[in-house]
Formats: structure tokens, sequence, C-alpha cells
């Protein structure tokens, strides 16, 4: 029967044949083996089928065990094999009068043509359960039949142009308590050093949601190592930003806690998978259960954070000393300072396969290797600071190899940078996903590589967005009571079935929408801070969406003090506003912010007060006063220090 294991993936490869072109085009089928093998084979494809862009390929497979794995692997249109072209196969029946010795297994995958195929190479089967594999060596150049293949749809047309900053966005994100912001930046701080029996200082409770909580469902009563450094993260630009002497040492005193509790996960003797391991219990011990394990984006954005903090402490005065002890030299303080060891084990193992940031699939991630790659070119230059030449060197030189792969992560079939490398896992048949827009936000390095103006990742941006148009109702709303452009609602990825506490429909999430937000806003700084605008044949799209007035087109450099620069720069502001007025459209009126808002009404669902909704909303605040040229926003935000309730 089916097996268990096997899951349809994306495209794949076929036989196909030229028709007349003067007649009606029909499909041809090629059969390879027309009855099971046998030679003493255990694996052999039937018929395959390449019509009209759609892949249908039947194989016979051996009875041999119930858990087996069944895939096709082709080259794509570059004639190259990549871990893109693979199509995985299903059980369809068992072979009548072969009593159950053999089953017929196919695929039927109608948007092959995305990628492209010339030639099937292999069907591999794996009979899982007693760990044989069997290969049918195919080799066989394969001609499209049938209609020519459709063309991808285009992007939809613009339903509005906004332009602009807007007054009502600068009044919600005000930097004072009463203002969303301020919300935002007191509730994150009630759920750092939570009011928990048990919990200690350093951790972060990544939402309000669990058995201590009024509500229980789902239980996020747990510290990711994730969600933890990128809330942390948003204390050290607090820290860095203050000049209230009061503010500033709470905002220390947090930070040097963080790190002490990050050095305690570190030593934990039940770590399963090394420091990848995903969560810890507020106490700061291991969660030993079931689940997504290893996670090794965690060591990345934990290093990164603390290597933030380190070199503003310094800034301001700070001893080099408390850094080398606190927080960088694993060797000499092993159990209070965790920054060397996440480094190294980063350097160590980028490589190998992980589980993503949504904690769903095991493959090699985009936003996982951009942090990485961020961590490991931050942490050459740290480690050359404290004075360690071995280190730097070590790492420099796997920042080196990491930065050799990123390029395989964009799709030149598809125009999209693929948020993992590797044949679709969990029908994501789409591979679209926000996690790309988050890993330039967490993982680009300042040094050119994927920034937010580059042309795969504006495109990928165009891609993302307008990929949850047709599937969110509240979509179809566009503007609030005043009239004001809403943004499009942003979710994890089209296929989402995720609610929030169990599974059916997914549902646009607060930090998605915000990040959005975020990565217009720093697009528009960047374009200015370069003092042009490059358009390309890449990028084009994301233009004639976004910035259709501006009349930019490919080939074309805008300068800064052209009509076409300036309206792209309004209109990134615009649409980076329209994305936070979304969220603000669906936040209730005490302003705190769930996990995610339901697709169909909008209103607050999943965990409550999700730590990382509130910190990637201050986030996009923060990138929108530095578009604004608000250098004092994040100090006055900063000065307002820690509640005394929280």
């Amino acid at each position: 029967m089916l097996a268990g294991t096997a899951v349809v993936s994306a495209l794949s490869v076929l036989a196909l044949f030229l028709t007349d072109a003067v007649l009606a085009q029909t499909c041809k089928t090629e059969t390879l083996q027309s009855t099971m093998p046998t030679d003493g084979s255990e694996v052999a494809l039937n018929t395959c089928s390449y019509c009209g862009g759609s892949l249908n390929v039947t194989v016979y497979i051996a009875n041999l065990c119930y858990n087996k794995v069944v895939r096709l692997y082709y080259t794509n249109a570059q004639n190259q094999s990549t871990p893109l072209s693979v199509a995985s196969l299903n059980w369809i029946k068992e072979i009548d009068g072969t009593n159950y010795a053999w089953e017929l297994w196919g695929a039927n995958i109608s948007d092959a043509y995305l990628d492209g195929l010339t030639e099937i190479l292999n069907v591999t089967y794996n009979a899982v359960d007693i760990g044989k594999t069997y290969v049918d060596i195919v080799d066989l150049a394969v001609v499209a039949s049938g209609a020519a293949a459709p063309t991808p749809a285009a992007p939809p047309k613009p339903y509005a142009t906004p332009l602009g900053f807007s007054d009502d966005i600068t009044k919600w994100l005000q930097p004072n308590k009463d203002s969303e912001d301020g919300i935002a930046m007191a509730r994150m701080f009630m759920n750092i050093n939570p009011n928990v029996v048990g919990a200690v200082n350093g951790t972060v409770v990544a939402a309000q949601s669990g058995p201590t909580y009024p509500q229980h469902d789902p239980d996020y009563e747990y510290d990711w190592v994730r969600d933890s450094s990128l809330t942390m993260d948003v204390v050290q630009t607090l820290y860095a930003a203050a000049n209230s002497k009061t503010a500033k040492s709470q905002y220390e005193t947090i930070l040097f806690q963080y790190a002490g509790a990050r050095a305690t996960e570190q030593n934990d003797p039940g770590l399963q998978t090394g420091l990848g391991e995903p969560k810890f219990y507020l106490n700061n011990t291991i969660f030993t259960g079931p689940w997504g394990r290893p996670q090794n984006d965690g060591p990345a954005t934990a290093a990164i954070t603390l290597m933030e903090f380190a070199k503003d402490y310094l800034n301001a005065g700070g001893s080099l000393a408390t850094v080398k002890s606190k927080i960088y030299d694993s060797a000499t303080y092993p159990l209070q300072a965790p920054v060397m060891r996440d480094l190294l084990f980063v350097a160590s193992n980028w490589s190998s396969p992980s589980f993503d940031l949504w904690e769903e699939e095991e493959a090699d991630h985009f936003y996982t290797r951009m942090v990485q790659r961020r961590a490991l070119v931050t942490g050459a230059t740290f480690a050359h600071q404290m004075g360690d030449a071995a280190t730097s060197a070590t790492l420099s030189s796997a920042a080196a190899a990491i930065s050799a792969t990123m390029s395989q992560f964009w799709d030149p079939n598809r125009q999209l940078i693929l948020y993992e490398y590797g044949p679709v896992l969990h029908d994501k048949n789409s591979y679209i996903d926000i996690a790309v827009v988050l890993g330039v936000i967490h993982g680009y390095a300042g040094d050119g590589v994927y920034s937010y103006t580059n042309d795969e990742v504006l495109v990928s941006a165009l891609k993302i967005s307008t990929s949850f148009l047709p599937i969110y109702h509240i979509a179809s709303v566009t503007s609030d009571a005043s009239g004001q452009v809403l943004g499009i609602p942003i979710g994890r990825y089209p296929e989402d079935v995720y609610n929030g506490t169990g599974f059916g429909l997914g549902n646009p999430w607060y930090l998605c929408t915000a990040a959005m937000a975020e990565h217009f806003y720093r697009a528009a700084s960047e374009y200015k801070s370069a003092g042009s605008i490059a358009v390309t044949s890449v990028s084009i799209p994301f233009f004639n969406y976004f910035a259709p007035q501006a009349g930019v087109s490919a080939g074309s450099t805008y300068k800064a003090n052209s009509a076409a620069f300036k309206a792209v720069i309004q209109s990134l502001e615009g649409w980076a506003d329209a994305f936070i007025r979304r969220i603000k459209y669906h936040t209730p009126a005490d302003g705190h912010l769930a996990e995610e808002f339901n697709r169909d009404t909008g209103v607050p669902q999943g965990a409550a007060d999700l730590t990382w909704s509130y910190a990637s909303l201050l986030t996009a605040s923060f990138a929108r006063a530095e578009l604004m040229g608000s250098p004092n926003y994040v100090t006055r935000l900063a000065n307002m220090g820690i509640a005394p309730s929280s």
C-alpha cells in the first residue's frame, strides 16, 4: 500500500513527442515497460507523457515493504540535475493478478513547465523498511507534445497606488507609551523575564499562551532560541539608542542576563542535536520531547544579537574584559560566554540540513543560510577584535564557503528565490514563503549579498505578497473607513494550513505583514543611500506593480534627482505604510497583537501576545523612522525604559 512517507513533490520529467503542427495537437504517451519486469528488477518506468506543460508518469514497483519512497529524477530547462528537479510519486493501485507482489505508482504534475525538463535520468525506489534502494536508469530525452505549455501568470494589476508617508501611521506609531509602539514595547518586555513560576532571568516566553496564562492553547510557554534572539535584538537596538542612564542600564542588565541564559542552554546535558536545539523551558532546561530539530538558525541569530550588543557596549565605554568573559570567550568561560561557541557551531554545521523557522521541513533553507552567513561574516571581524585570530580565520573561511552557495536559491525558471533548496515538502508547490524576506531582514550582512534592493529579492517580494491576494477574503477589503489604502495581508506561505491552534486554513500573520513593510522601508533607505535605482529585466515586475506611476523601464538607471527616482521612493513609502495600516486595521482597541488574524474576518487568533509580533512591528517602526530621517525616534522610545509593572 501507499507509503506514509511518500509525498507528491513539484515538477518533473517526461517523455514527449512533437505532433504535426498543422493538425490539432494531442498528447503522446511513451510506454517504456508494458509489463512488470521479469529480469529481477524491482522498479521500472511504465509510461510517461509531457503534454501541455504537464507531467504524467507511472512506475512499476515491487511490493517489498510497507514504507516506500519513489522519486523520478530529471534535468531542468538548463539541462541541469538539481535537488529541485525531482518528482515524488504516489501509490496508485496494486497490480491485479500479482498477489500483491507489484504496485503501480505515479505522479501528475500540472506545473512541470515552470522548471522545465530536458531528460529523464532515473527512477529511484527506496524500500524504507528493509533499507534497500533500487534504481531504474532511464536516460530518456524528452520532447514536448500537445498544446504549448501555459505562460506563467503575470502579477495582478495593483489595486492601489499609495504614495508617501501617512499621518495616521505616524500617529499610530508615535514614540510614547499610549501609541501602538508604546504598547508593543511594554507587552514585549512583559514576555522578557516573564512573571511565570520557575522562569529565570534571560529567558523570553514566546507568547502569553500556555498553562500559566488564561489562554492555554496553543502552548507557547517556552523559550525558543530564535524568537528570543530576535526579541533581544530589539532590546539591543533600544540599548544603543537610549541616552537615559536608567533606561540604558535596564537594557544592559537584560542583555547580559540573556547572554548568561544562552550559555546555560549550550551546556544543558540533555541536548539532542548540539546547539541546534530549538526550545527550552522557562527555567532554562532543555525541552526533550518530539520536535523539529535541529534548527540551526538559532545559534546564528543568538550570536548576531550578542555581537551587536557587545559592539555598542564597548562604544558606550564598556570593558573589553567583560565582553570576553560574559559574551565572547566560550573557551575560557564556557558557563557564561556563549558567542564563540555558537559561531564555531555555525562554521562547522552550516552545510547540514536543518528545520526551517516554521519548524516544519528539514532541508537547506534560505533563511537559515542568510543568518548563518551574517553570523560568520560579522563573527570573523568580531573575533579579530577580540584578539582571536584563529577563530577569525575559521569563521572567515566558512563565510566564504557559505557565500558560494547562496546563488543556488535563485530559480531562473520561476524568477523566484526559493525558500529551500530541495524537493517540495508539505505540498508547498508554490515555493513561496515570507521566510525569504525575513532572511534578508535578519541575515543581510551589509555587503551586497542579497540586499533589500537586490533584483531577485525584489521580484520575490512581489510574488510572495501578491500570492495571498486570491486566498485571503480580507484582501478584497482594500481601504479603511477613511479611505486610506490597506496593504496586502501577508501570511507565511499560500499553502499554509496552521490556523493558530490546529490545522485547517492558514491566516495572515502580524509579523509577516510587518516584515513586508520593513522590507519596503529598508529598500527605500538603501536606494536613497545609493543615490540611484537600476531597473533590470528581473526587477521590472516589482516596479510595474508597486510603482507603476514612476514609469521606469528595464535596462535604465534613475538618479536621485530624477522624477522617476522620487516616484519610486514615494511608492515604497506609501506601500510600506499601507502594510502597517493593514496591521492597524486588524489590531483590537487594546493594541494587543496575537499571532494571526483570520483570513475571512480579520479577527485575531492563535497565540495571544506573541512576542515576535511585537518585535517585528517595532523593527518596522525603526526602519520607518530611519527612512523619514528621524534619528531621535528610537531614542525617545528607548528612553521610556521598562515600566515597573513589567
